[in-house]
């Protein structure tokens, strides 16, 4: 199975680092952040520079992490949205980049969840056919504090946006602290949905109680929170899915840290988890 550094696990780095940091640490490829890639086109860089640099240190880039906010109630914001995607697409085409991410937070809370689906989905739909004309796809994950973060709602939403260049990444956290699937509801999944897994442990609030800032709950690397990820891992194996997986964190005190250090154990953790 390949294995891709998220971009997220070295927060405050750039990308060309992140690209030199993945090939030392044994990834085969690279999950970019998109602040990080903003930064980047900001500075000046082309994408052909980017592709250039992954190519010399034979990282793929998986995905595009992220664009958010997809649920986006007015125009202002939706043109904003069509605007990021035209950019990223493009940047995405040229460095070989085949997913984009999509998150949809708290935007249209007060609605009930099939009208959030439902606006959330017309979005998306626009999104998609952007990507379309550049051969991309979107990965849609909820986070588990937001509307549209279970399993079932996933489906639901799927089935409203109707392209067929729009899936999911499977985020162990989310769907656990969100309660939104067991590994028995995720070995159901169609492998053809799940464009990318993310292997990330913590704690989850109890039930009924306020979700904090989400940095309190995931200052853990795989095996060292609350989450059955053996479980877990094995139920989105036994879909037959068979591409990249990538490890996450949100935690203030691991960012500060050796970012060599935290890749090569975040790698030796998938690894035993995906190959146990």
């Amino acid at each position: 199975m390949p294995f891709a550094l998220h971009g997220m696990c070295s927060l405050h780095s750039n990308i060309a680092t992140d690209v030199h940091l993945a090939s030392l640490a044994g990834y085969q490829g690279l999950e970019i952040h998109t602040e990080k890639l903003w930064r980047y086109i900001d500075a000046g860089f082309t994408a052909e520079e980017l592709k250039l640099k992954l190519e010399q240190h034979n990282i793929v880039p998986s995905a595009i992490d992220i664009i958010g906010g997809v649920e986006a109630p007015d125009k202002a914001s939706q043109a904003k949205l069509w605007q990021q995607t035209q950019v990223l697409c493009e940047f995405a085409k040229v460095i070989g980049a085949p997913t984009i991410q999509l998150n949809a937070f708290e935007g249209l809370n007060g609605l009930d969840l099939q009208r959030n689906i439902e606006l959330t989905a017309k979005n998306i739909r626009s999104i998609a056919d952007i990507g379309r004309d550049f051969d991309i796809r979107f990965q849609y994950e909820g986070a588990a504090w937001t509307p549209i973060a279970s399993l079932d709602s996933y489906f639901r939403l799927y089935d409203s946006v109707c392209r067929d260049n729009f899936g999911f990444v499977l985020d162990t956290w989310h769907l656990w602290a969100s309660r939104g699937a067991t590994p028995e509801e995720l070995s159901k999944v169609s492998e053809d949905l799940i464009y990318n897994v993310h292997i990330s442990d913590g704690k989850r609030p109890e039930i009924n109680a306020n979700w904090p800032d989400e940095r309190e709950l995931r200052g853990y690397l795989p095996g060292e929170g609350d989450i059955p990820l053996t479980e877990y891992v094995s139920a989105i194996q036994s879909t037959g899915y068979d591409g990249f997986y990538s490890g996450e964190f949100l935690n203030d005190q691991l960012w500060e840290g050796d970012y060599f250090e935290l890749a090569g154990v975040m790698l030796q953790q998938m690894r035993s988890l995906v190959n146990h």
